[in-house]
């Protein structure tokens, strides 16, 4: 296989690109370098901006999938480990000499509408491949557009991506600002929780704003009608939560305090909560954390029967794997 001659500094941007054409995301050479330096990138990686190398597809292909992964892309880490879709194929429909013929037909139909990028739509050639095959052949085909599709999105050879972005969001945003990217009704982006579902040690280092977001969409997701406070003299209750569809007068079904902290959350905070459920008529509370209640939190809840439950860092790693998608001009920030 053949190779491209690049500065560092030219494959650090094209690398940038490849993020933000995949995943919607801009990230910046900080970014790109904590990547490199967790996911032992360094002996592959051109370590000066203004040199020429000459860089193989081969390690292109491998440096692309480990930063898409690291980055949020459900299959990139599927692509890598699994390179020949002819391995499954074979384990799963055996060596047959017909199923051989019906795998190069289903490849040949699929790659001829997979040039213009797009997601592939199995039906004409799985109907193809099923009449003249029949109903094994037109399995093997169905089979195989997932592992196509798959490749086609992570490839770093096209500009193929799951979808077409409206605008790209800055990962320092995650930690930084104070606004939340609120659209169409959600709290907070999809392209955000597949990152910390692929990186749950950056939860605790979430800006507090984009946590209350995160908690908000969790519960936006499970069915409630949801309102997020402003963020600021909100008196100790961050979230409100009703029923789908709760009449004008309805006390809030649920009532959310978010912490965002190293520390544990001590049992001050769960009594103030309690005492705004009772207040408020809510039925119950919920005391959400990156890190975790402590035993005396615990121990007060129990001992006197507050209705304050308590999500922590674990609660918040089994939202992210719920929520996370299945696979599922420069974007290089400033």
């Amino acid at each position: 296989m053949g190779g491209i001659w690049v500065t560092g500094g030219q494959f650090e941007v094209m690398m940038a690109e490849l993020i933000g054409t995949k995943l919607g995301l801009a990230v910046t050479s900080d970014d790109l370098a904590k990547v490199v330096r967790e996911r032992d990138l360094s002996d592959l990686w051109p370590n000066d901006h203004d040199t020429l190398y000459r860089i193989h597809s081969a390690a292109w292909e491998h440096m692309a999938l480990v930063l898409l992964d690291a980055f949020g892309d459900p299959e990139a880490d599927h692509v890598r480990q699994s390179p020949l879709i002819t391995a499954s194929m074979t384990k799963e429909f055996g060596d047959d000499p017909e199923m051989r013929e019906v795998f190069g037909k289903t490849l040949e139909g699929l790659l001829i509408d997979a040039i213009d990028g797009k997601a592939l739509d199995p039906r004409p050639v799985i109907d193809r491949i099923g009449a003249e095959y029949g109903p094994r052949g037109g399995l093997l085909a169905a089979r195989v557009l997932p592992e196509i599709n798959a490749r086609l999105f992570t490839s770093p050879f096209t500009m193929a991506s799951r979808r077409d972005f409206d605008s790209v969001l800055s990962l320092r945003d995650l930690f930084a600002s104070e606004e939340l990217p609120i659209s169409l009704g959600m709290f907070f982006d999809q392209r955000f929780i597949d990152f910390l579902h692929a990186n749950l040690d950056e939860v605790g280092a979430l800006h507090w704003r984009q946590f209350e977001g995160l908690v908000a969409e969790r519960l936006r997701r499970s069915g409630l009608h949801v309102e997020l406070g402003p963020g600021r003299n909100d008196e100790g209750v961050d979230i409100r939560a009703w029923d789908a569809e709760p009449r004008s007068d309805d006390p809030a079904l649920l009532l959310v305090q978010c912490k965002r902290t190293s520390a544990k959350v001590d049992r001050v905070v769960v009594k103030a909560l309690a005492a705004d459920v009772m207040f408020e008529g809510a039925t119950r509370g919920l005391v959400a954390t990156t890190s975790a209640w402590s035993p005396g939190a615990r121990a007060t809840v129990q001992a006197r029967g507050y209705p304050v439950d308590e999500a922590n860092r674990d609660t918040i790693r089994d939202w992210l794997h719920s929520m996370r998608t299945i696979g599922a001009g420069p974007w290089m920030a400033d």
